[in-house]
């Protein structure tokens, strides 16, 4: 009986660990950290986490600058909060990231242009 537990549990932790192949454990000074391997596709999440980092940064300072400057804006858009803007971008396609960025910079760029901020170039 002792035999037959043994190499249940055995075949269970062999059976874990095929599954596990991809991905990593580690244990850092920061604690556990849970990483996929390079060759796993849903490695890409760190890439997605790093770039909805980014983009919530750059959304934060662009709402920000619409309420420095009284630019008058509103909406989920030009919420301050970093945490919704990160949590947005987690599951938003790239094309809908890039055009929610542009959109911003476009308006706050309008409202420069009212304060003042003329190119001759145009």
């Amino acid at each position: 009986m002792r035999f037959f537990v043994m190499g249940l549990a055995a075949a269970g932790i062999l059976a874990s660990t095929a599954s596990v192949q991809a991905q990593t454990i580690r244990l850092d000074d920061r604690g556990f950290s849970f990483r996929f391997g390079p060759n796993d596709r849903r490695g890409d999440v760190e890439g997605k986490r790093a770039s909805c980092e980014v983009y919530a940064r750059i959304a934060q300072v662009q709402a920000d600058a619409n309420n420095r400057f009284r630019c008058g804006y509103r909406g989920p858009r030009w919420d301050s909060d970093l945490r919704g803007h990160f949590m947005w971008c987690r599951w938003a396609p790239r094309r809908a990231i890039f055009d929610e960025q542009r959109g911003r910079a476009e308006q706050l760029q309008d409202c420069f242009n009212r304060l003042g901020d003329f190119d001759d170039r145009r």
